[in-house]
C-alpha cells in the first residue's frame, strides 16, 4: 500500500500552481499552516494534516538536495508515504504573486491590519500582532548569537547571518535605556526604550584588601555599583566600562574589569537575560507605533510615527521572498525518522545543521497560529 504525498502530479510544478492558484478571503484570512494549505488545495491539506499525525509512527528518510525535499518513510502498519516539495519553487511563486500585489497597510497599538489586491481580487488580512513579532525577531537574533562579542562604551555590535537575512546594527544598554539601531530584514529598526526598575543583576567579586563585596550591574540607572565596605560606594557608568559578552542562548555572561583607583580594579562577572528583556521592551515600543503604508508591486512603503519622532522604512516582499527561496536553495542532507524522532544532518548557507526534534509536535505545530492574529 502506498500513498502520494501530492494532491495531483500537478501540485508542485510551478506553472501549473501559478494559472490554478487565485489568492482568495481564505487565503487571505488563513491563520495556521493548515488553512494557509487549504487555501491553495484543501485536499492537500488533509493529506498534510494525516502525514503530521502520522510522522511519530513512521520510519524512513527525506533527502533533501537543492532545496527540494523526497519523502520515503513507512508507517507501523506498513503503509508507505512518498512524496516531494519543491521549496525554491514554491516561494518563488510566492514572490510572482507578491510582485502584482497592492494595497494599504495600518498600524495601531502594534496591530498592523491590510487590504491586499491581487488579480483583481480584495481581501482584508487578519489583524496581525507586530509588537509580539517584533520582540521575537530581536529576541531570536540576540538568540542566535553563540559567541563572544566585544562590550565597549556600554554598546555591542550585531553582525548576523541569518535564514530571513542579515541583522547588524548596535546594541547599547548604557545610560538607563536600551538603544537599538539594527538593519534587519524587515527595515530598520530604530528604538530608544528605558530599562525598568528590575533590570538590575547582581554579582560577587573579591577584592585584595577590601574582602568579599557585593555589586550589580544597574542597567535601570546605567551604572556598575557596588559597596566597598570601609571604602565607601562604588558607582561607574557603563559607557566607561570595556570588556566582553559571552552569549549562549539568549544568555550574556559579562566578563569586564572597572578599575577603582590605587591600582585596584573590581572584576565584573555576571549574567545579564539581554534576549527575553529586549524583547519585551521591543514589544512594548511597538505599541506605541501609529503610521500608514501603500503596498505598490510587493514593495511596501510606510511612514510610521513613533516616540522618537517620525521615520519613514521599505520592504521589499518580493525580494525578501526570492531570498527565503535561495535559502533553501541551498539546503542539502537527510532527516532520518524513527521511533518519533527526526534526526537531522543537513547542510545551509549558514552553516550545518545535526539535530534532533520530537515529531509529536509537528501536528499541533501546524495547528496553531501562522500569523499571531487576533
Amino acid at each position: 500500500m502506498s500513498t502520494d504525498l501530492s494532491p495531483n502530479q500537478d501540485f508542485f510544478n510551478e506553472e501549473e500552481a501559478a494559472v490554478e492558484f487565485i489568492p482568495n478571503e481564505a487565503f487571505f484570512s488563513s491563520t495556521s499552516v493548515l488553512s494557509l494549505l487549504a487555501a491553495f488545495d484543501p485536499g492537500f491539506a488533509d493529506l498534510v494534516a494525516d502525514f503530521a499525525s502520522a510522522l511519530p509512527d513512521a520510519t524512513g528518510q527525506i533527502s533533501v538536495e537543492d532545496g527540494l525535499f523526497d519523502a520515503n518513510l513507512v508507517l507501523a502498519d506498513g503503509t508507505a508515504l512518498t512524496g516531494t516539495f519543491d521549496a525554491p519553487t514554491t516561494l518563488g511563486g510566492f514572490a510572482d504573486l507578491a510582485a502584482v500585489s497592492d494595497g494599504t497597510v495600518t498600524l495601531n497599538g502594534g496591530i498592523l491590519e491590510a487590504a491586499i489586491a491581487t488579480d483583481g481580487q480584495t481581501a482584508t488580512l487578519p489583524a496581525f500582532d507586530l509588537s509580539a513579532a517584533a520582540g521575537t525577531l530581536v529576541l531570536d537574533a540576540i538568540n542566535a548569537i553563540d559567541d563572544t562579542v566585544p562590550f565597549a562604551n556600554g554598546a555591542f555590535t550585531l553582525d548576523l547571518a541569518t535564514a530571513l537575512g542579515p541583522i547588524s546594527g548596535t546594541v547599547d544598554v548604557a545610560g538607563g535605556d536600551l538603544n537599538l539601531d539594527l538593519v534587519t530584514p524587515f527595515g530598520q529598526l530604530v528604538a530608544d526604550i528605558d530599562f525598568q526598575d528590575d533590570a538590575v543583576f547582581p554579582f560577587a567579586a573579591a577584592l585584595p584588601l577590601v574582602g568579599d563585596i557585593n555589586g550589580a550591574v544597574d542597567l535601570n540607572s546605567g551604572n556598575i555599583v557596588a559597596s566597598l565596605g570601609a571604602y565607601g560606594d562604588l558607582s561607574v557608568p557603563l559607557s566607561a566600562v570595556t570588556g566582553s559578552l559571552n552569549f549562549a542562548d539568549g544568555l550574556a555572561s559579562l566578563d569586564a574589569s572597572v578599575p577603582i583607583g590605587s591600582g585596584l580594579s573590581l572584576p565584573v562577572a555576571t549574567d545579564l537575560d539581554l534576549g527575553p528583556l529586549a524583547s519585551e521592551y521591543v514589544a512594548g515600543f511597538v505599541q506605541d507605533l501609529e503610521g500608514t503604508g501603500t503596498l505598490t508591486d510587493g514593495v511596501l512603503d510606510a511612514a510610521i510615527e513613533s516616540p522618537l519622532g517620525l521615520f519613514e522604512t521599505t520592504f521589499d516582499v518580493v525580494a525578501f521572498t526570492n531570498q527565503g527561496a535561495d535559502f533553501f536553495a541551498g539546503i542539502d542532507g537527510v532527516i532520518d525518522v524513527s521511533g518519533g524522532i527526526a534526526t537531522a544532518s543537513l547542510t545551509t548557507p549558514l552553516g550545518d545543521i545535526n539535530d534532533s526534534f520530537d515529531l509529536a509536535t509537528v501536528a499541533p505545530a501546524l495547528e496553531g497560529s501562522a500569523a499571531a492574529p487576533i
